[in-house]
């Protein structure tokens, strides 16, 4: 029985230090040697499920943000008020300086059309939009 029982540890300390490879220079990270098929094949296969579930990972974080991303942008509603100056004469003949405030969006586009009357004392017409609004327009 005793020697049975040897017989049957020695055969499985064997086969487990046959198929471990385990590591014999002390400089190699890991405890098993990448030069044995087991542990190679195991390197091999971990690499490649690491990289499919790695990428899958990715993929859905990244469709995650573009989807996020893309739903607030709809509900942008940044807007920004521009304030243009207008030499105005008036009927008295005092040559005066008038605000319009005009509100556009993130890209200077006005969200409403503004008519800026010309002012008539000097034949000047006077340009709604400036800036990035006019640049788009053209």
């Amino acid at each position: 029985m005793k020697q049975n029982l040897f017989q049957i540890l020695f055969a499985a300390l064997a086969a487990a230090v046959f198929t471990a490879g385990c590591a014999s220079d002390p400089n190699i990270m890991g405890v098993t040697n990448p030069r044995q098929p087991g542990p190679a094949a195991g390197r091999t296969a971990g690499a490649a499920v690491g990289g499919v579930v790695g990428n899958t990972a990715g993929f859905v974080a990244g469709f995650g943000e573009g989807a996020a991303a893309a739903t607030s942008e709809v509900f942008n509603n940044r807007t920004y008020v521009v304030r243009q100056w207008q030499t105005v004469t008036t009927a008295d003949g005092r040559v005066v300086q008038v605000p319009v405030d005009v509100v556009v969006d993130e890209n200077g586009i006005p969200l409403q059309s503004v008519h800026i009357p010309a002012d008539k004392a000097s034949g000047n017409s006077v340009e709604p939009l400036s800036g990035k609004a006019r640049e788009m327009q053209k």
